[in-house]
């Protein structure tokens, strides 16, 4: 790994509105941008939200998707790479899915993960991945792997990234306020069982489908030991943090879980 500087933005999410929240990530970037800016990830289906019932509007095919076109104009002017998940239409199987991305200046899509575990209500409305994606290097700094929300309550999707190679692993999430201290717990998990960094960005706002849900963020960028190095509270803002290879280094020395594993023959 080398220095890898990533950025969170925990964004305010209009239900429905897609053109409206694409406009405040470009401004959001346009705004706090700087030249060694490596990464910025947005919370879970940032452009649309859960509007269950818009969904048939509002999702994309993954190959012509004006979403991604949007934010690939963004990384290559402004020379990052975005992660996030979008609403993707699934035409063979007349349903939905949520996909989670990372796009590069110049290479366009260079990760996708469907995500695996659905929540509640979405079980009516997604397919479910089926597997965990291998990591990808970003600027040839740190490998990094990606999930989706519910996904951070099965520590094993964690665990397989690692066990992949990586680095650095991020969830982008729709999390409600009700549940946010376990959001909190379980990131700070993830990275610590795994002496990994991980990015956690969940989103603000309301959805209104299937009932009124409030979110309100509590995003965190956090070290190999579980400790939160930024984080953005419940306002809307962009953090930065410069994730350093001597800090996970250290860790992985410190504490040997990943060398010291014995499960592979139970799993």
């Amino acid at each position: 790994m080398k220095e890898l500087n990533v950025a969170l933005y925990q964004m305010e999410i209009s239900s429905a509105k897609k053109e409206e929240n694409l406009q405040r990530v470009k401004n959001s970037i346009a705004r706090n941008y700087h030249s060694e800016l490596d990464l910025v990830v947005l919370p879970e289906l940032f452009s649309t939200g859960f509007a269950y019932s818009h969904f048939s509007d509002l999702a994309e095919e993954i190959d012509s998707s004006s979403t991604l076109k949007f934010l690939e104009k963004i990384c290559e002017e402004y020379n990052i790479n975005i992660a996030s998940s979008i609403l993707i239409t699934n035409q063979k199987k007349n349903t939905f899915q949520n996909v989670g991305f990372i796009l590069h200046p110049t290479k366009g899509m260079i990760y996708s993960y469907e995500k695996i575990h659905l929540w509640g209500n979405e079980k009516e409305y997604f397919q479910a991945g089926t597997a965990v994606s291998d990591p990808v290097t970003i600027n040839g700094k740190a490998k990094v792997g990606l999930s989706i929300c519910y996904d951070l309550r099965f520590p094993e999707i964690a665990k397989s990234m690692v066990i992949k190679g990586a680095e650095v692993l991020i969830t982008v999430a729709a999390w409600p306020s009700a549940r946010l201290l376990h959001f909190n717990l379980l990131a700070a998990a993830r990275a610590l069982e795994n002496t990994s960094y991980h990015i956690a960005v969940n989103r603000l706002g309301v959805d209104v489908e299937p009932k009124v849900i409030h979110y309100k963020g509590s995003s965190r960028i956090i070290d190999p030991l579980g400790n939160i190095i930024a984080g953005a509270g419940q306002h809307e803002q962009m953090v930065f943090a410069t994730l350093h290879p001597e800090v996970l280094d250290n860790a992985r020395s410190a504490i040997p879980v990943l060398k010291d594993r014995q499960m592979n023959s139970f799993l």
